[in-house]
């Protein structure tokens, strides 16, 4: 097995999940499914502008960046996969800073 990775996966269903796998993108994308280690999902964010290229990039940011609504880890199997992004270490660590309610 090769290193973990923390990824932001989009679904078909438009759900956004954070998590880190060891899984490649060709894996991913052969299956259309990703098991996730600390698996978040991201109901509501906010940040910077750009979408969910600046979610993977920056996380969640600014003055309302607590506001975030980010649930607890998880493992978990996700399905119908149709994007995934690479989240940067700025990104891991602006979501580490957000408390599941």
């Amino acid at each position: 097995m090769s290193e973990k990775r923390w990824v932001l996966i989009g679904n078909e269903n438009y759900g956004l999940y954070i998590g880190r796998t060891d899984e490649s993108d060709e894996s991913i994308v052969a299956r259309r499914a990703v098991r996730l280690e600390d698996c978040r999902h991201v109901a509501r964010w906010y940040g910077r502008t750009g979408g969910i290229t600046s979610l993977a990039a920056h996380g969640p940011c600014g003055p309302s960046a607590q506001d975030s609504r980010v649930g607890a880890p998880c493992g978990a199997l996700l399905t119908g996969i149709v994007n995934v992004f690479d989240l940067s270490a700025e990104a891991v660590a602006a979501f580490s800073s957000i408390v599941a309610a």
